[in-house]
């Protein structure tokens, strides 16, 4: 994620680079529901079925969400189990409803990297989730509306 799950790492690039926008635009991210995977796509309508899920945890919104190479600097495979489990660990301590998933760089020059779905109670709160993880970006998803990218750095 370096920010957003598999979208590569900056290679020197900031946050705000449009190389970088580009990549976390068009990486591919998926949340794992009771009956199947959900695709997510920034810029386009949160999916139903996850939307329905959002509401049934009485939150606005939701934070797709890594701990996986902070700052988009590929970490060790031990580093990022060590990293996604505290991310784990910290949500279920606060009773936040989450769903796994994954995300990935469309071009496949990036690993793969777990993360969660986390419904929360504002995008501020969701901002924050991201940044103490050392994310560039996380993804939110309001209940009503379209996938959004959410630069953190």
């Amino acid at each position: 994620m370096g920010g957003v799950a598999g979208t590569g790492g900056d290679g020197g690039l900031s946050a705000g680079t449009d190389a970088l926008r580009v990549a976390y635009e068009t990486a591919w991210y998926r949340v794992e529901l009771t009956d199947g995977e959900e695709p997510l796509r920034v810029g386009e309508p949160v999916p139903p079925r996850v939307a329905a899920w959002i509401a049934s945890g009485r939150k606005p919104g939701a934070a797709f969400v890594t701990a996986c190479n902070p700052h988009g600097r590929l970490a060790a495979e031990a580093e990022n189990a060590d990293a996604i489990g505290r991310l784990r660990a910290l949500v279920a301590a606060r009773g936040w409803p989450a769903l796994p998933g994954a995300g990935g760089s469309a071009r496949g020059d990036w690993p793969a990297e777990p993360s969660l779905l986390v419904a929360l109670d504002s995008r501020t709160q969701a901002e924050r989730l991201g940044r103490a993880f050392r994310q560039n970006a996380i993804l939110w998803l309001p209940l009503a509306g379209t996938v959004e990218l959410v630069w953190l750095r």
